[in-house]
């Protein structure tokens, strides 16, 4: 691992450099540009990907938004609805209140008019024990309904209280959803915006650098050496191709379904995260691998952790690794062509099964291979992590 991590650590130009054989000044020259305008273009590629990744992203949350705002404006007319009956429900309280205040207000008349002795004086107009309980029982009738009467008033107090601020807060909730949603939605339309500049940009810079590359091809082709030496001419155009706008189109290296897939995993018998930047491919033994795109050996032989590897550096600053072989058919500074056969399918002691150990870098950084492999790839015997 780390023989490997030292490996892709040498900047790409340089490990290029020194695994080409020894050349005149002139030719050196062309191939060192056309490798770093190569390398230029599959890098603006990548940025050009990461940014149209980054707007479909933005595209699918406008669409959550609105999505947001439609719930909003169903929101809202359901409280509008709900503010309609509160409303009625209201005016109904307001009219009991009403009702209770000049109830109380005609008793608080007629007490003042009658005096604080008025039930006295009722009791002591009766002439007879029957009259006596019939009075008692007015007077207590009359004093429990204005006491309801005082209730009655306190509950319509207390129930107009509570519907306002219920409606208050229902409708301060809404306008701040419906806020956060239009500023998110500004928000996500200004970084739109942004990004179509920059990708404006980069096709710019990519058309430019796209230019000048075929240009240095052009002087390459125009060499003596391009029609005499057939390494040379092979290198020059494999350079002229770019691995960056192969996403999706790259052939499965043995045709193995995925046994473990790219990202961390944890090891069923020690409990701990393992780092797994690439693909481990089901394949019966020496099933033959092969390279998924035009590039060149810059290892070939055992690489610790990987058993015997072949790594391939490719146009535009990638780099492909085959680990877990049984046998290798190349040497380093050899130039293959998509499909040419690199190896065959060894064991793969970790899962304890054979199968190829497939990697790719996007210079150093290792990315999930299946994204780029023709058709995905599928998980054999649902064995995939």
């Amino acid at each position: 691992m780390n023989r490997l991590g030292a490996l892709l650590g040498i900047p790409a130009f340089l490990l290029l450099t020194l695994s080409s054989p020894c050349q005149k000044p002139a030719e050196h020259d062309t191939e060192a540009d056309i490798r770093r305008l190569g390398a230029q273009i599959g890098e603006i590629a990548g940025k050009q990907q990461g940014v149209l990744d980054r707007a479909d992203l933005l595209k699918r949350r406008l669409r959550l938004d609105e999505m947001m705002l439609a719930r909003i404006e169903r929101d809202q007319a359901a409280a509008k609805a709900a503010v309609d009956g509160a409303s009625a429900r209201l005016a109904e309280l307001t009219k009991q209140e009403g009702a209770a205040r000049s109830y109380l207000r005609l008793r608080m008349r007629q007490l003042y008019a009658l005096g604080v002795l008025q039930q006295y004086r009722l009791l002591f107009a009766v002439n007879s024990t029957q009259d006596l309980r019939a009075a008692g029982f007015y007077l207590n009738a009359l004093g429990e309904r204005d006491a309801e009467a005082f209730r009655k008033l306190s509950r319509v107090k207390t129930d107009q209280a509570r519907l306002n601020s219920e409606l208050a807060a229902s409708q301060e909730a809404l306008a701040a959803k419906a806020k956060g949603a239009e500023e998110e939605r500004a928000t996500l339309l200004a970084e739109q915006a942004r990004l179509g500049v920059l990708l404006t940009q980069l096709g710019q810079a990519r058309q430019t650098a796209q230019q000048a590359l075929d240009e240095t091809l052009a002087a390459a082709r125009s060499m003596d050496r391009y029609v005499t030496d057939l390494s040379f001419r092979t290198r020059v155009e494999m350079m002229s191709k770019n691995m960056a706008l192969s996403k999706g189109q790259l052939p499965n290296p043995c045709g193995g379904g995925v046994m473990r897939g790219f990202g961390d995993y944890v090891h069923p018998k020690f409990k701990t995260r393992v780092p797994h930047p690439g693909l481990d491919l089901g394949a019966p033994l020496g099933t033959p691998v092969k390279a998924v795109f035009d590039g060149q050996v810059e290892y070939a032989g055992w690489l610790s952790g990987y058993g015997y590897t072949v790594i391939l550096s490719h146009p535009g600053g990638f780099f492909t690794i085959y680990g877990h072989l049984d046998q290798i058919s190349v040497k380093k500074g050899d130039t293959l062509v998509q499909n040419q056969t690199l190896g065959a399918v060894g064991e793969n002691a970790a899962l304890d099964t054979t199968g190829l150990y497939f990697e790719l870098r996007q210079g150093a950084k290792a990315v999930d291979p299946a994204p780029w492999l023709r058709g995905g790839t599928h998980v054999q015997n649902g064995s995939g992590d």
